[in-house]
């Protein structure tokens, strides 16, 4: 609410607002709250729409995966207004709870770093849009403060008193060390500061090193360097190598990826948080790892998705999907080894190790492959316009964080 009343200020400037409460649906109470929070609203005079978190809810990481449906809604309710732009209320305590859970499970100068002030966020395949954190430097006290000299109401989330939340239990623990005088918001925002200018070095210092390893992305899904111009000091580019090529939400550990670099080295290949590396010639090559996608002992297969007429749609966490005018009866899923003998002599001129093509998507009808933009392969038969564009240098640089 005090983010509210401070951007209702802004349409002076002849700038639209628009407010947007997401009731996640996780206890009683929670409609009612955001009713309250829309007649608020209005009262400032901003156009107010609830959005809901429907379907099941986990039983685990709930608060994560509210966190992931809160943006993923936003994010299609900006879209629908032609917003530029979303603005989040995020405080300097927010910021300090966060550095400190994270510092709790061993996070490295890029965890440490905490929320940005800025970044581009998306739902699913569609455009990013900008995520602003306004309030970052400023106290939750601070902003008690504001809403109360507008005279504006608000109301206190139970669920910030209930310790099954493991930042609750944070926000109260950091109170006493605050009361006594051991640590502050302050000094952790501080912390977060430097630490975020750390990342930003360490990054630039890990792009260097791709560069100078010949590094390249490939339109399948994958990426490559030379392994002669490498040495142990590649581990972390290697990390978020594997995080960009697995799709996966997070990246593997710092320890896991030293460790693979030194099997990769050693016998010419390695797998790691659902990548495959593998050796060809003077070039180490990083790709999804077929059978974590294609299924093994303890895991499912990926399954194949139906193609609408015209739509988008993330594959695999790694591609974005777009088609127009497929008819009925169309999939998408991994080519695999099914789909392989469809190419024919193109596998023969494939650079990249055979792996890569058995997890690039393709287009399947009744069991034959009619698609594999990735190799610009058509059968005859194709009848339709679909278009593969690679997630991974994007998920490389951290561009864009996606919400599905």
């Amino acid at each position: 609410m005090a983010l509210a009343c401070l951007a209702a200020g802004l349409r002076e400037s002849g700038t639209e607002v628009f407010a947007f409460t997401v009731d996640h649906g996780l206890r009683e109470g929670s409609a009612q709250e955001a009713e309250m929070a829309a007649a608020w609203c209005g009262a400032l005079g901003l156009p107010h729409r609830v959005l809901h978190w429907r379907g099941e809810k986990p039983t685990t990481g709930v608060q994560a995966a509210a966190r992931h449906a809160r943006y993923r809604l936003l994010v299609e309710a900006a879209e629908k207004e032609g917003i530029d732009a979303i603005l989040t209320a995020h405080s300097s305590d927010d910021q300090g709870e966060s550095l400190f859970m994270r510092l709790s499970r061993g996070a490295g100068v890029q965890g440490l770093s905490a929320m940005s002030e800025e970044v581009l966020i998306a739902a699913g395949a569609g455009d990013p849009i900008r995520l602003i954190r306004p309030l970052l430097g400023v106290s939750r006290g601070r902003l008690r403060a504001t809403v109360a000299a507008h005279g504006q109401d608000f109301v206190d989330d139970p669920s910030n008193d209930d310790p099954t939340y493991e930042r609750v239990r944070v926000r109260a623990l950091l109170a006493a060390l605050a009361e006594q005088q051991l640590l502050t918001s302050a000094a952790l925002n501080r912390t977060a500061n430097s630490m975020r200018e750390a990342a930003r070095r360490l990054t630039r210092d890990e792009d260097r090193n791709f560069q100078r390893s010949g590094g390249c992305f490939h339109r399948w899904g994958g990426a490559s360097f030379t392994a002669s111009r490498i040495d142990k000091s590649f581990a972390p580019v290697l990390r978020r190598l594997i995080h960009a090529v697995s799709g996966s939400d997070y990246p593997p550990g710092v320890d896991e990826s030293d460790v693979a670099l030194v099997q990769l080295f050693d016998s010419g290949a390695a797998t790691l948080g659902g990548a495959l590396m593998k050796r060809k010639a003077d070039r180490f090559y990083v790709l999804r790892e077929p059978a974590a996608l294609l299924g093994r002992t303890d895991r499912k297969a990926l399954r194949r998705v139906g193609l609408s007429s015209t739509g988008r749609l993330v594959w695999d966490g790694r591609f974005v999907v777009r088609c127009d005018g497929a008819g009925p009866g169309l999939s998408l899923g991994a080519l695999s080894e099914d789909g392989l003998a469809a190419l024919g002599p193109r596998t023969r001129i494939f650079d990249a190790p055979k792996e890569a093509l058995l997890t690039t998507p393709a287009v399947w009808r009744d069991g034959a492959i009619l698609a594999v933009p990735a190799v610009d392969f058509w059968a005859g038969t194709a009848r339709f316009v679909i278009s593969t564009d690679c997630l991974t240098e994007e998920r490389y640089f951290r561009r864009i964080l996606r919400y599905s």
